[in-house]
């Protein structure tokens, strides 16, 4: 096979070939050679790097390419970011940039074949051009106390700048070579001086958290970590201030009909558990006194603001304008956020704020001449600063308000200017955040830990009353086991939270603009790049309204999804996180107010979202024209950092289980109730005789949640003091268990949000079982009464109160292969026992960043068989019991009921050596008969080899085009369509589009292909078919899988074996292996031979199907 120079350059050669112009091809085509180039250039630096420019910057100063060529391919990048199809002029220059770069990354010459097809010198310089001095994105090149020198970011804009920062020295311990940076609002003389810089601004900060770390002891970046390692916090004060946010959106949408009791009833409903586990609750009647005195001032606030002032020429504001809890992205200040209250003119911000404010109370202003606390000011000021940047708004054009609901007018409502001082310090705090996080990625945690202590976070030394009866025990309660871990402690801390800070940089920025997924994806990215990728929907138009809660907003929109074009295919699913916002033009996620919800419901034509604010102002989601992207959240972040927090905090004998510094015990003294199956009576005896944790091996199809999870319970139950807390990383999975208690007759309480919940187990959800009009004794009944409590980790992460109100003795963890470590240490801190249910062979959690990066080699935690941070703690916990030759505290399922013996003959033989899988055996798995109907009179070579072999490998020719996306394969996709149709004429009534066969692929690109030729045939069963990623596909089942491999060039076979261990000698690819185990009583191959015989483990299995006789000349018509 070609090296990659070769393969690379004649990616050149293609694109030099095409013949269309549009950006659907010509820019997509070059973006996505450009993405490949650079992938092989970073592969293998252990580096993670965000958007291609930092990518290409990083690659021509790594290989010292000339000023004028990197300047050429940095126009080359721009050209294929941009929506507008690249010039002819420019096309022959773009491509000579793109050889150039292929040179410089593989370090060879460009081939002469090429040569004469390039212009010899760069394009024509273009002296016309000036900069954007209201905006630069550029990249730091060298810096001394003075000066940044950089290269900016822009069309004709290749040359380096000289950035005079004296009046931001702050940033000098801060700079990088490398770093990116946003230059606002420049003054441009002998040197550029920026009226701001922005570090690192693809790296979004939430402006709440931001000003959270301004306190009267000071603002240390490190306040911003010890704030995430705080427990999740649930007082009476927050509680109060959540229900006065909800009666300010009442009130504004209500005045002539407002009762406050409608709010408080649906507040209640909505945050039961909050109300139940708070520590410090006062009582209802406390409560509804406070909050009736919220509402009274509210009304008397909300009348003012939008009633005319006589003593004012200004217009009032207009209350049918008012939006609530509108979203914004701000790439050029790197912060985002959420107003809760805005006009859409954008002539009036409100912030709220529900708690006490002393300054109002005394009558005494504060150092800024008004009353507004410190932190509010700072929130308000980032807010204004957002909407000038976004929306290019005048100082002048928004009037700021801080909404102080405790006190009456006048005090209530406090005008604020913008001061321009405190916003500088406060894009300054943000800067020395963001410079810190990326430290912490690259440095490790141990870099800060310590540092982290209460007198690092006192920066002002303060010494009051309050500071030192008040915050600081705070403050020493949470910091102070930092600094008394044990040396595993210590190691596993540091690491684990490294990780999870890495695991965050990728998720915000990318490790791979191209390769992987991240939040700057929403500017960063193409949008032809996202059409393809499906991530965005374009051009719909709301079709419905509706209100999910009685007087509660407009919450539920429906939209109608016009054409996507042909290859679209939505890379989205029921529960996702999304923006909708409305466009003009383009779609512009950065200049847009956006809605934050999810998807509740989604066809070819039409889609559902359900708004986490809904808007109680039926106008506000006009006739417009609407784009729906992916959003992003650092929750899950945060609540793994608090996770590992809380593990610490946890008694000593806790932390020893989970960190293998003590062993688990076992009273053997116990038997079982009844016998259940001699299956698994074996295993759930072991499970009930374990104290600590046990550990259950459930390959494919061997029950482990329809049977042994089921088992496990009803023995668990038969104590009548047993509680128990069962739980899975996906919805997917936490509704199949909810499925087995449900036929088992198991009662339970399901805690989460019903729009991830399957529709036939939401009455078990806490809102529904309390009813419309809940009581805080019968809520607090519920949950203490309730056995058996079922919820996502993800869930439970959001709910930790929940501990503090109910005890559990056992929990049964489904998937538990499939989870981080991080996302299950606190949850296990709060649990007497637990079961882990799971199969390390599978595929694991899904992680971002390079594998070098979460690797680990500390001897302290190679001996508690921690080597990587991608495993899951299950696995851990097994390689170290099976180290020590220990079978009390492990089970293993080896009967299995899904794959036909044919079938299972390779993974057993690759994969499962150690379990050596039996069938149960069920008839399915005993019978030479594979389909219902005989072979036809009119048989063909396919019709023989689909009925008399249960393995099947179908090779496709080479099919390679400059205007085709690697991710694709037309020649399978045909081969894929001709089989389904065989398949449904053999099946004929009783085809079932959610049994009978499923195709795997490993791009979401390929499902389109497939799904366009299978539409062809006109048989409308086979369009309900699952056309599915392996990822998506694990855990479910079909008689007949097809996996089409798709790929054609050596370099896809990292991504296809980029989940591959090794156990007794033997390569596992757990990828491959989920493919695999998906069938039941036929699997069928298909894909390009000599780019699969370049992997050993492929051609093995190739080899082995040639040994069956299932290998099968190429079958186009």
């Amino acid at each position: 096979m070609p090296d990659t120079a070769t393969l690379l350059y004649r990616r050149v050669e293609a694109l030099a070939d095409l013949d269309s112009d549009t950006v659907e091809v010509r820019n997509r085509s070059l973006h996505a050679a450009l993405a490949q180039v650079c992938h092989e250039g970073v592969k293998d630096t252990g580096m993670a790097f965000g958007n291609l420019f930092s990518q290409v910057d990083y690659l021509c100063r790594s290989r010292a390419v000339g000023a004028a060529d990197r300047q050429e391919i940095q126009t080359m990048r721009r050209h294929s970011n941009s929506t507008e199809p690249i010039a002819d002029a420019d096309w022959p220059y773009d491509l000579r940039a793109l050889a150039l770069l292929v040179s410089a990354v593989t370090s060879t010459d460009v081939p002469s074949t090429l040569v004469g097809h390039l212009p010899v010198m760069g394009r024509p310089a273009d002296l016309s051009h000036t900069i954007d001095r209201r905006y630069l994105r550029c990249v730091v090149t060298d810096h001394d106390d003075q000066f940044i020198h950089v290269h900016a970011d822009g069309e004709g804009t290749g040359d380096t700048y000289t950035v005079d920062y004296t009046a931001h020295s702050y940033l000098q311990p801060l700079l990088k070579r490398g770093m990116q940076l946003n230059l606002i609002d420049c003054h441009e003389g002998k040197h550029l001086e920026p009226g701001l810089i922005i570090v690192e601004p693809d790296y979004l900060l939430d402006i709440s958290q931001i000003a959270r770390c301004f306190t009267d002891y000071g603002h240390h970046p490190l306040a911003y970590v010890a704030n995430r390692l705080s427990p999740a916090a649930n007082s009476y004060a927050i509680l109060l201030g959540n229900f006065a946010g909800r009666a300010l959106d009442d009130i504004i949408n209500h005045p002539k009909d407002y009762d406050w009791l409608d709010t408080l009833r649906t507040n209640f409903r909505e945050r039961a558990l909050d109300y139940c586990t708070c520590p410090d609750f006062a009582g209802g009647a406390k409560f509804k006194v406070d909050a009736k005195a919220q509402v009274d001032n509210l009304c008397g606030i909300v009348d003012n603001l939008f009633a005319p002032d006589p003593a004012s020429r200004r217009r009032p504001y207009r209350r049918d304008r008012a939006i609530l809890e509108p979203s914004f992205v701000c790439e050029r200040l790197g912060i985002q956020g959420r107003i809760d209250l805005m006009t859409t003119d954008m002539r009036l911000l409100v912030e709220q704020k529900s708690g006490r404010n002393y300054n109002i109370e005394r009558g005494y202003a504060n150092q800024y001449g008004s009353f507004q606390k410190e932190d509010h000011y700072v929130q308000l000021l980032l807010y204004a600063g957002l909407l000038r940047q976004n929306f290019g708004l005048g100082r002048r054009k928004t009037d700021i308000r801080l909404l102080y609901s405790k006190y009456p007018l006048p005090g209530g409502l406090v005008a604020v200017n913008e001061y321009q001082a405190l916003f500088r310090e406060a894009i300054a705090l943000r800067n020395r955040i963001v410079a810190q996080d990326y430290a912490i990625a690259h440095d490790g945690f141990g870099s800060i830990i310590d540092q982290l202590t209460p007198e690092t976070i006192n920066e002002r030394q303060l010494s009051t009353r309050f500071f030192s009866d008040y915050i600081l025990p705070q403050l020493q309660r949470l910091l102070t086991p930092l600094h008394t871990m044990s040396a595993v402690e210590h190691a596993y801390f540091c690491t684990m939270a490294t990780f999870v800070m890495r695991e965050q940089l990728a998720a915000k920025v990318g490790s791979n603009e191209g390769v992987s997924a991240s939040m700057a994806d929403l500017w960063n990215m193409p949008l032809a790049t996202k059409r393809e990728m499906g991530n965005i929907y374009t051009g719909l138009t709301i079709t419905g309204k509706e209100k999910s809660k009685g007087r509660g907003g407009w919450d539920i929109v429906s939209l109608d999804v016009p054409d996507q074009g042909e290859d679209f295919l939505p890379n989205f699913r029921p529960g996702d996180s999304i923006y909708l916002y409305a466009y003009t033009d383009t779609p512009n996620p950065t200049g847009a107010i956006l809605f934050k919800g999810s998807i509740v419901a989604m066809s070819q034509h039409s889609i559902t979202v359900h708004l986490n604010d809904g808007q109680q102002n039926e106008h506000i989601l006009a006739d417009s024209t609407y784009a729906v992207e992916h959003s992003g959240s650092d929750n899950t972040f945060t609540a793994n950092l608090r996770s590992l927090s809380e593990l610490i905090h946890a008694p000593s004998d806790r932390r020893q289980l989970l960190l293998s510094q003590r062993e688990p015990t076992a009273d053997t003294s116990r038997l079982l109730t009844r016998p259940y199956s001699p299956t698994y009576d074996a295993t759930l005896l072991k499970v009930k005789q374990a104290n600590d944790f046990f550990l259950l091996v459930g390959p494919p199809g061997t029950g482990k949640t329809s049977m042994a999870l089921r088992f496990m319970v009803e023995e668990a139950l038969c104590d009548p003091d047993a509680s128990l807390l069962l739980t899975s990383y996906t919805n997917r999975a936490v509704d199949e268990i909810c499925a087995m208690l449900t036929e088992a007759g198991i009662d339970y309480l399901r805690i989460g949000n019903e729009y991830t919940c399957d529709p036939r187990f939401r009455d078990q959800l806490l809102d529904r079982r309390v009813g419309e009009t809940p009581r805080l004794d019968l809520v607090r009944q519920t949950l203490l009464s309730a056995r058996v409590v079922v919820a996502t980790t993800t869930t439970l992460q959001s709910r930790t109160p929940l501990f503090a109100l109910r005890h559990f003795s056992l929990a049964i963890i489904d998937e538990a292969s499939q989870i981080l470590e991080p996302s299950l240490m606190g949850l296990l801190t709060h649990i007497d026992k637990f079961v882990m249910v799971g199969d390390y062979k599978q595929l694991p959690a899904v992680v971002q960043q390079p594998a070098a990066l979460s690797q680990t080699t500390d001897p302290l935690l190679t001996a508690i068989h921690l080597t990587d941070c991608r495993n899951s703690l299950f696995e851990r916990l097994y390689r170290r019991e099976m180290a020590l030759g220990r079978t009390q505290f492990v089970g293993i399922l080896r009967r299995q009921g899904r794959m036909h013996p044919d079938i299972a003959s390779f993974p057993n033989e690759m994969f499962y050596r150690r379990e050596q899988l039996e069938c149960v055996p069920l008839p399915h798995q005993q019978t030479d008969v594979i389909y219902p109907t005989p072979l036809p009179h009119a048989a063909d070579g396919l019709d023989t080899l689909l009925h008399h072999h249960r393995l099947l490998y179908f090779p496709s020719a080479g099919n390679l085009s400059p205007t085709q996306s690697d991710k694709v394969n037309p020649v399978e996709a045909r081969i894929v369509a001709r089989i389904v149709g065989r398949i449904y004429s053999y099946c004929g009534k009783d085809f079932d589009p959610d049994r009978t066969v499923g195709v795997i692929v490993p791009y979401r690109n390929q499902i389109a292909m497939i799904r366009r030729e299978i539409e062809q045939m006109g048989i409308e069963p086979l369009t309900r078919i699952s056309i599915d990623t392996v990822e998506r596909y694990q855990g479910s089942q079909r008689d007949v899988i097809i996996y089409s491999f798709t790929i054609q060039h050596a370099y896809q076979l990292d991504f296809l074996t980029a989940n591959c261990m090794e156990e007794d000698g033997q390569v596992i690819d757990r990828k491959l292996n989920v493919a695999l185990t998906r069938a039941r009583k036929q699997l069928i191959i298909t894909g390009h031979e000599p780019t699969l015989r370049q992997n050993a483990l492929f051609a093995k299995l190739l080899d082995h199907i040639r040994s069956r006789e299932g290998y099968a000349e190429p079958q186009e018509e």
